[in-house]
């Protein structure tokens, strides 16, 4: 199963790409994912056809994917700041989308935000 503890490690072991898109286990999504994701790969993308094309996800530069992961129902393809899980037996695809703490220095210009605007409303 995978849980916020498991996804969050897989985002900590896999900070950066492989040197090269031949790195990556490609051969995971011919293998459990082609036909039931329609899944295409040229030089440079690629190409998830069970998600709709308008979709960021849809197509994706094989240069920003930082590892293929396989788990015992699903795909994981790790990205930077997401992940695409593709179902192993059928079309479903789930998205997992990293959402960064803010750090201290946007914490502080927020906080200085309100309360420019409380006092500015009070006026």
């Amino acid at each position: 199963m995978v849980t916020k503890q498991v996804i969050d490690k897989i985002y900590k072991l896999y900070k950066r790409p492989p040197a090269s898109p031949d790195e990556l286990n490609l051969g995971l999504l011919f293998t459990h994912a082609l036909e039931n994701h329609g899944i295409v790969i040229d030089e440079n993308d690629l190409y998830i056809g069970s998600v709709d094309p308008r979709s960021p996800f849809a197509a994706i530069p094989l240069r920003h994917i930082h590892e293929i992961l396989e788990f015992e129902t699903c795909l994981a393809i790790v990205l930077r700041n997401s992940m695409i899980f593709l179902n192993k037996h059928n079309s479903d695809v789930n998205v997992h989308r990293r959402m960064d703490e803010p750090s201290v220095w946007s914490r502080l210009k927020m906080s200085l935000a309100k309360k420019r605007d409380t006092a500015s409303e009070s006026r």
